[in-house]
């Protein structure tokens, strides 16, 4: 797992350049669109915080793949069954998406008190707390009943790049943590709690990749733990080579500490590259231009360029050395005063 990691550094990129937001139109649910995931073998969630980039490549699949179907009812309540059968039921609108109840082989859940899983517009920092209650049905005919109570919350706690499998790479991605604890009343109290991380990107309304764990503790038992992994068997857009960013596309937050500074607006292409990249930038006066190269740890490379240039466009080709290792590194690049930092990725 590799952090993207320099002090001082305003972070905007063509990849990232805003925090991504996950809002009603874009990933709330949608009859019709169904959702095909694979497991794969588990792994742990990795690093919290921004601008963080998740390796999964190395993942084995468990299975082909299957896919989720999202139907709507009259009633106007989504209806998601899953591979074996299962009906989760959720109501979704322009505000929020909350879980209803469950339907399925051995088991049923109708919620008194819902769990609210997002408010939209919900971006990175977003938080959100409760509490809910159910009546949970066992056995082949759901005869045996009991009551279900406890408490959830969600948060968004980091954005980055998520590698998977077969050389997928998806940017700009948020991951949202979702928690519930809780106890359930049949024949013996069993402390319940599910830890589920899932990340969304800006192009696909549901998960690309979701890893979740849950503890189960008898009330007089010792406990046990179960925890799986699945990715999407979707494909992301292809990257732009037109994709730029400027400097009014990055946040009030990131340039709180920075001094203005002339707009700039720049490109990178390819990237992930191999034999070369092709930078394009163009200055609005002329500009002291610091340009280097650096690892995700925060180490330096190589300079690419330090000069004062002329207002108008500039470009730049680098061809990496031959002991340039295949990985994920950062250009650092200076004008003037403001400083923007480009994940790149060699393969």
């Amino acid at each position: 797992m590799r952090n993207l990691f320099i002090l001082g550094f305003v972070l905007a990129s063509p990849a990232l350049s805003a925090q991504p937001v996950l809002t009603y139109g874009t990933h709330g649910l949608k009859a019709g669109e169904n959702n095909s995931m694979r497991q794969v073998q588990y792994v742990e969630p990795g690093n919290a915080g921004a601008m963080q980039v998740w390796d999964y490549r190395q993942l084995s699949p468990l299975n082909e793949g299957k896919t989720e179907t999202v139907e709507q009812g009259e009633n106007g309540a989504f209806k998601i069954t899953s591979a074996d059968g299962g009906v989760f039921t959720y109501a979704c609108n322009e505000d929020a998406n909350i879980y209803e109840g469950y339907t399925g082989p051995g088991r049923l859940v109708r919620f008194e008190q819902p769990v609210v899983k997002i408010r939209y517009p919900f971006g990175y920092g977003a938080t959100l707390t409760g509490s809910f209650s159910a009546r949970c049905f066992y056995g082949a005919n759901h005869e045996m009943g009991g009551n279900m109570a406890g408490n959830y919350s969600s948060e968004a706690d980091a954005y980055g790049v998520l590698l998977l499998p077969d050389n997928v790479i998806w940017y700009n991605v948020l991951r949202v943590k979702t928690k519930e604890s809780y106890v359930e009343e049949l024949c013996n109290n069993t402390q319940v709690e599910l830890v589920k991380y899932l990340w969304y990107a800006p192009e696909h309304r549901y998960p690309v990749f979701v890893t979740w764990n849950i503890t189960y503790t008898p009330e007089n038992g010792a406990p046990s733990t179960v925890n799986e992994s699945f990715c999407t068997t979707a494909a992301p857009a292809p990257a732009s080579p037109e994709m730029t960013v400027t400097a009014e596309e990055i946040t009030e937050e990131q340039i709180a500490n920075t001094i203005v500074a002339p707009e700039v607006t720049y490109s990178i292409f390819p990237n992930p590259y191999n034999s070369y990249f092709h930078l394009t930038y163009t200055l609005e006066k002329e500009t002291l231009v610091d340009i280097a190269l650096f690892s995700t740890s925060g180490q330096y490379i190589k300079h690419l360029v330090k000069n004062v240039w002329q207002k108008g466009p500039q470009h730049l080709t680098y061809n990496p050395r031959s002991s340039d290792l295949a990985g994920f590194y950062l250009l650092r690049m200076t004008f003037d005063d403001k400083v923007y930092v480009q994940p790149l990725v060699k393969e």
